[in-house]
């Protein structure tokens, strides 16, 4: 049975504006997916602690864009199930911004949505069609 919420704990930032597009990208996502947990970590880092992330965990030695944890760990009985991380870098969003000639901001809820669908399961592919059907409501 899949949860209708997704309540997400959102760290390295204060920008509201991005915090309450988080919590709606959640909202609409677990009416969508049903996923099989109902908290979501969120935290948006520098280039240098992704770099860091991606070569101990991924054995790639340079910054990414994003990186997504899914959460192994039993439940703890009394505490939400956590589906896993999302580590968004605010430094990549920013060059790839202008590289691609969008807002700082549009990148950066990119970059979330494509974190958050693949701790759902979605392969690049899956998503392509629906980043547009997403990030319009916010």
């Amino acid at each position: 049975m899949g949860f209708t919420a997704l309540k997400p704990d959102i760290y390295g930032t204060q920008d509201e504006r991005l915090r309450a597009d988080v919590r709606l990208l959640c909202r609409l996502l677990a009416k969508d997916f049903k996923p099989n947990a109902a908290a979501v970590n969120v935290i948006f880092v520098t280039d240098r602690r992704i770099h860091t992330l991606n070569r101990q965990f991924l054995k790639r030695d340079r910054p990414t864009n994003v990186i997504s944890f899914n959460c192994d760990e039993p439940q703890v009985p009394g505490e939400p199930h956590v589906l896993g991380e999302v580590y968004v870098s605010r430094d990549r969003a920013r060059a790839q911004a202008h590289e691609y000639g969008v807002s700082y901001a549009s990148e950066i809820r990119r970059l979330t949505l494509h974190g958050l669908l693949h701790l759902l399961g979605l392969t690049h592919r899956d998503m392509e069609p629906l980043y547009r059907h997403y990030l319009e409501k916010l």
